[in-house]
């Protein structure tokens, strides 16, 4: 047999009040918010220093075999390379020639 009176008890020390749930949700927040700013950092960095990846099309191949299997063509999407461009490489190119524009738009006519 279960007592009401514990029951209860039990429900509202484990329920607690929601300030202190909201103050731990934003703990939690926080520090997810921190992994994935530290995360996203370490891939733009291997993207700085590894900008290609293997193309998706033809696997880093850079060639397709024929149906019959003697001949070969280059893949369409990579010119043959096999390499394709990281997506956090486009977007380091993207915030370079975009302060590289901001300098030397600005800076000539006020001089």
């Amino acid at each position: 047999m279960l007592n009401t009176a514990a029951t209860s008890t039990l429900t509202a020390a484990t329920h607690g009040s929601d300030l202190a749930a909201t103050a731990h949700t934003a703990g939690q927040v926080a520090t997810v918010a921190l992994i994935v700013t530290v995360a996203l950092g370490l891939y733009l960095l291997g993207c700085l220093f590894w900008p290609f990846g293997k193309c998706r099309r033809c696997k880093g191949a850079g060639k397709f075999k024929s149906p019959l299997g003697r001949a070969y063509r280059y893949c369409g999407r990579c010119q043959g390379s096999g390499l394709r461009v990281r997506l956090g490489r486009h977007v380091i190119n993207h915030i370079r020639a975009v302060h590289g524009a901001g300098d030397n738009s600005t800076s000539k006519g006020k001089r």
